[in-house]
């Protein structure tokens, strides 16, 4: 118990460090990228092609953008410190309020993908590990390749069109709430579900040859008993972490599945913001669900040594020792 907490705590000071780095990075792409921001801004608020020079600085000095990468980056930072994102510079509203009235649409998409997922992973490839070389073992070979070979944007256009053009499907293209987002969330955890339904297949299987699985048998236990209490306890912590992953990519902003379904989540306004250069809301945004993903990583890492039977079973043998000394 005393190692698990230390490697959580290591975690969490790590945490720091990391998300500095993240911050760091965050502002350089969007600071070094190429064009200038003042011009690129100012063309977005006056609707015109062409600004001058003086125009664009005057603009640059008013926005306060003029300043060196070092002072922009630390008054930024000193803000994110402060629990202060700025505001955004060609929407003029703060960042973090701006950011989550779209991505919260995002994270609900993310939310439905996962849940897909795992109902899809999950009992084929119980079955497929559980039975090898039978017609579930087949299906996740097959589907793990498909997945892996097929592009999203592709998939997402044929979806589309069948749902649109052949069943005229109102929701399939645009927002009208929860029921817009089944599909392309559907469609997301169709392709990620592949490889998680092949690692917890090879993982059960592995897990059935085991000695003491086969001693379960020779006991009575049924085959319920023996998932539940033998199986699952070994495959969970290994699903977790590719799950934790996947969420990790949802987060990231499923940039293609929603524009191609018109969904109005934090996509578009990531494609607009990088666009014009607009710094505080690209950096701010990506700082926060860099941050996200930190946080997942390590409620990971606290999950996963309560589920793995070997910690457990290693915790015994410490405890042994102990108390024969």
């Amino acid at each position: 118990m005393r190692r698990e907490r230390g490697r959580i705590w290591r975690s969490i000071v790590l945490l720091f460090p990391t998300i500095f780095i993240v911050s760091l990075l965050s502002f350089s792409i969007v600071y070094f990228a190429p064009g200038d921001a003042a011009k690129l801004l100012l063309r977005e608020r006056l609707n015109v092609t062409h600004v001058s020079e003086k125009q664009a600085q005057e603009y640059a000095e008013k926005l306060g953008i003029n300043k060196s990468f070092p002072k922009l980056y630390f008054r930024w930072l000193s803000g994110i410190v402060r629990g202060d994102f700025g505001n955004s510079l060609s929407e003029e509203k703060p960042v973090l309020k701006f950011f989550w009235s779209k991505y919260k649409i995002t994270l609900t998409l993310s939310v439905l993908g996962i849940l897909f997922e795992i109902l899809l992973a999950f009992p084929i490839a119980l079955r497929a590990g559980l039975h090898p070389k039978g017609a579930a073992d087949s299906f996740v070979s097959i589907w793990s390749v498909l997945t892996n070979s097929i592009p999203a944007f592709w998939l997402a256009l044929i979806t589309v069109y069948v749902l649109s053009v052949k069943f005229r499907w109102r929701f399939a293209i645009g927002y009208y709430g929860l029921q817009s987002l089944i599909v392309p969330a559907f469609l997301m955890a169709c392709l990620s579900s592949g490889n998680l339904a092949r690692i917890i297949r090879k993982k059960t299987m592995d897990i059935s040859k085991e000695p003491f699985v086969e001693f379960a048998l020779s006991q009575g236990l049924n085959g319920g008993q023996i998932l539940r209490y033998h199986i699952l306890p070994h495959v969970l912590p290994t699903a977790i972490a590719i799950v934790v992953l996947d969420i990790s990519g949802y987060l990231g902003g499923a940039v293609l599945v929603e524009a191609i379904f018109n969904i109005p989540g934090f996509s578009g306004i990531l494609q607009k913001a990088v666009q014009i250069k607009d710094y505080p809301l690209i950096s701010g945004s990506l700082f926060f669900i860099g941050g996200m993903i930190c946080i997942l990583n390590i409620l990971a890492d606290s999950i996963y040594p309560k589920l793995d039977m070997r910690n457990e079973s290693e915790l015994y043998h410490l405890k042994t020792k102990e108390a024969s000394r």
